[in-house]
């Protein structure tokens, strides 16, 4: 059933816009004085090799090189088996099955007498035995962090992209919508519904996080045992269609008084400007939600190999820079009145 999933669909990401952000890429990187990008892919770490192939690599384990001319290469070490599954899935590269991927990917740069500085993906975080196949296996060649390059080109969202995230999140709130109408007081149970709405509805991949007593502990975890929901619990759900991932959070309160708060934040939500700071842009509309106090925010984003990524937060001052156009996670924390109150949404600014 994953893999039926997990299948390329040509209608919903169109071949010409894979290659358009190949295309980008490589601009991004001949800017950089690069002559090659690799991205390292495993279970956790599936998006960057999703945005340039269309391939979700999902358990799969790898190494994708985009040269600077020619078909992109992805190394797997799973079986030959397997690897026909990918390449019926992954329209772009040449896929290889090798128990050694840094070595192949290093044999091949090496046989590329132009190829002298190579930028790699969250250099630090790719394992120590991958890389260091690389670096014997190209010696002459010079391995940098290229992860700023590829930062710059993922905040494009292209047509394909807009719809796919529309669709996951349309997922997410049907799914979500199972709590509002649920009779179920148990916080397992519901997070279980919710799951189970959103996997039928075409969802990939879903994770449901709850705080079933949001006045006691804000904390939003997966709930496995019987947990009864007290009068305000908040519920998360992170739900991923095609490659796509994105977040909704919200909180209910048996009182009524969590709905005030809700339509504020979907306000906040559709008016995100871009060129102007985060913060600025919640503190200027606080006004309309008397009473509320801010306890935290953040931005996630999809900037490198994980789906959603803090790029901005209350913690962190110095990442409070003006909002581009690209796509976000806006998480929010706020003291009310009558308790605490969690919301998160997607958004892209100006849109």
């Amino acid at each position: 059933m994953r893999r039926g999933l997990m299948r390329w669909d040509a209608a919903q990401l169109p071949l010409d816009q894979i290659e358009a952000r190949i295309g980008r890429l490589r601009n991004a990187l001949a800017a950089a004085g690069l002559d090659g990008f690799i991205v390292y892919t495993n279970i956790v770490r599936p998006s960057a090799v999703h945005y340039l192939t269309g391939f979700t690599p999902y358990w799969s384990e790898g190494l994708l090189l985009a040269p600077r001319r020619g078909r992109l290469i992805f190394a797997t070490a799973l079986s030959n088996r397997v690897a026909d599954w990918i390449r019926s899935t992954n329209p772009v590269s040449e896929v290889v099955s090798t128990p050694r991927p840094g070595t192949l990917l290093g044999e091949r740069l090496a046989g590329e007498s132009s190829a002298k500085r190579i930028g790699i993906l969250e250099i630090d975080a790719m394992p120590s035995e991958l890389f260091d196949d690389l670096a014997a296996a190209a010696p002459h060649i010079s391995f940098v962090d290229g992860s700023i390059p590829f930062a710059t080109i993922r905040r494009d969202i292209d047509a394909a992209e807009r719809r796919l995230l529309a669709r996951a999140d349309a997922l997410a709130v049907a799914a979500l919508d199972r709590a509002r109408t649920a009779e179920n007081t148990d916080a397992g149970a519901l997070g279980g519904l919710i799951e189970k709405d959103a996997r039928l509805a075409g969802a990939e991949e879903v994770f449901v996080g709850l705080a079933p007593d949001l006045a006691r502990d804000r904390r939003l975890n997966r709930v496995s045992k019987p947990t009864q929901l007290t009068d305000r619990y908040a519920v998360r759900a992170s739900v991923a269609y095609k490659g796509c991932w994105i977040r909704r959070t919200r909180t209910f309160a048996k009182d009524g008084s969590a709905a005030r708060a809700n339509a504020w934040f979907e306000e906040l939500i559709r008016g995100i400007e871009p060129g102007k700071p985060i913060a600025e842009q919640i503190s200027a509309r606080l006004s309309a939600l008397p009473g509320a106090r801010i306890s935290g925010w953040m931005v996630e984003g999809c900037i490198g190999s994980y789906p959603l990524s803090v790029i901005a937060s209350s913690r962190t001052p110095e990442t409070n820079e003006a909002v581009t156009g690209g796509f976000g996670v806006l998480t929010i924390e706020l003291l009310l009145d009558r308790g605490p109150w969690i919301g998160a949404a997607p958004f892209i600014a100006g849109e």
